[in-house]
């Protein structure tokens, strides 16, 4: 499953956008299957173009697009890549719900995302329109959508348990700190991570000796302890009934179509469920026949044997031969960074505090306006008890006299 998404660089000189095509591999790792800078989205035709240019099997039946449901990106996908089979991003489903119907919506959601038939589809959607407020309104804005896009059901092919585009948003944040830079910077950060990534999961892959990547392992290993919970009733040699002790709940299990189940896990993963375990572990055949090859550890191996090569920023000069576009020119004047007067504060800014002093600044004066004032403007002034300025001596800092008849001074 290859999704697909673009997000925008934080470069004010050149604004751009950064198109990143992503999968996840069978280590549960996000994989950059390729990445490219253009001015605006309407380019996103020339980028999966190019993605399917470079990357052989790309428009194969088998491959699932998954992506949000921006307008220019769906004519692009649809063109392009006509005869794959194309989901939308339930996160972004369910945001667009909650803006128009509330928070509470998203649970309702939850269950026909998740529905494994279309009978269990229908009852979440009546449980809807009986328990939400304006349910019917919800029921037909979601009933416009294409039921294929997104319910669990509806899926001719496998999502390997993921129905979001996550994959490509985390790759987004992980390369947050390079979008500050212009493209040709920029190209050299990306370049310079896929180098490193490459280099440190071939030689963690190719270093294990166990038959399944870790991921996998760990979840079967979780199986293979509760397994013994289950009962399992063999109706023939294909099919057989799986009930786990104490619940009421039951499974089917088949096995003419590769060991389904009716929990829908093993479809999904790609890999055998608890049921399916439970039915391997009654019949003693070895459950391994039924995972799938991208868990395998050689596939993960295979997956990074390719070696990035290094290269210099210096190289991109030679390659980089089109002429640099002018700036984009802000309209209005420069924005500057404002000092907030004593006033007070204004949109959260802090309001500015001016430097404390050890003693009053002196104050010239106009001179004494009756001759008892003469004495007190004598020197530097203090405040006095009456809450008046008094002046100091000039030398010893003293009040009861003025700097010419100070007799530090005379000595």
């Amino acid at each position: 499953m290859v999704a697909l998404d673009a997000c925008h660089t934080k470069n004010k000189k050149y604004p751009t956008l950064l198109f990143l095509a992503t999968i996840v591999d069978g280590n549960n790792q996000i994989l950059v299957l390729a990445y490219g800078i253009a001015p605006d989205m309407d380019t996103w035709c020339w980028f999966i173009s190019n993605l399917k240019h470079c990357i052989h099997g790309l428009a194969n039946p088998n491959v699932v697009i998954v992506f949000d449901r921006q307008k220019g990106l769906i004519d692009a996908v649809a063109e392009e890549l006509p005869a794959n089979e194309h989901i939308h991003c339930t996160f972004h489903l369910q945001m667009n719900l909650r803006r128009h119907f509330g928070a509470q919506v998203s649970k309702y959601f939850q269950r026909l995302i998740y529905a494994t038939t279309k009978e269990k589809y229908e009852e979440a959607v009546t449980v809807l329109e009986e328990q939400y407020t304006n349910g019917k309104e919800v029921a037909e804005y979601i009933r416009a959508i294409d039921v294929g896009k997104y319910a669990r059901y509806a899926l001719k092919l496998s999502r390997y348990g993921r129905v979001t585009s996550n994959a490509v948003e985390c790759m987004n944040g992980a390369f947050l700190k390079f979008l500050v830079y212009a493209a040709r910077r920029l190209i050299f950060e990306l370049w310079t991570y896929m180098m490193r990534c490459f280099y440190e999961r071939r030689t963690e892959a190719q270093g294990s000796v166990e038959l399944l990547t870790t991921y996998a392992k760990e979840r079967l290993d979780e199986f293979e302890q509760e397994y013994g919970r289950y009962v399992t009733c063999h109706s023939d040699v294909n099919t057989a009934l799986v009930q786990c002790n104490g619940s009421a709940e039951q499974f089917l299990v088949n096995r003419q179509l590769r060991l389904s189940c009716s929990c829908f896990e093993s479809q999904e993963m790609q890999w055998p469920c608890i049921h399916v375990l439970s039915w391997c572990k009654s019949k003693r055949e070895d459950y391994l026949l039924y995972v799938d090859r991208i868990y395998l550890q050689k596939s993960l191996a295979a997956c990074y044997s390719h070696t990035i090569p290094p290269i210099t920023e210096q190289d991109l000069q030679s390659v980089v031969t089109c002429r640099a576009p002018e700036p984009a020119v802000r309209r209005g004047r420069a924005r500057t960074v404002r000092i907030p007067n004593g006033g007070g504060s204004s949109r959260g800014r802090t309001e500015f505090q001016y430097p404390v002093r050890d003693e009053p600044r002196l104050i010239p004066s106009q001179g004494p306006r009756h001759a008892s004032q003469a004495e007190d403007t004598a020197g530097p002034s203090t405040q006095s008890s009456q809450g008046k300025a008094k002046r100091r001596c000039g030398v010893c800092r003293e009040t009861c006299h003025r700097r010419d008849t100070c007799p530090v001074r005379k000595h």
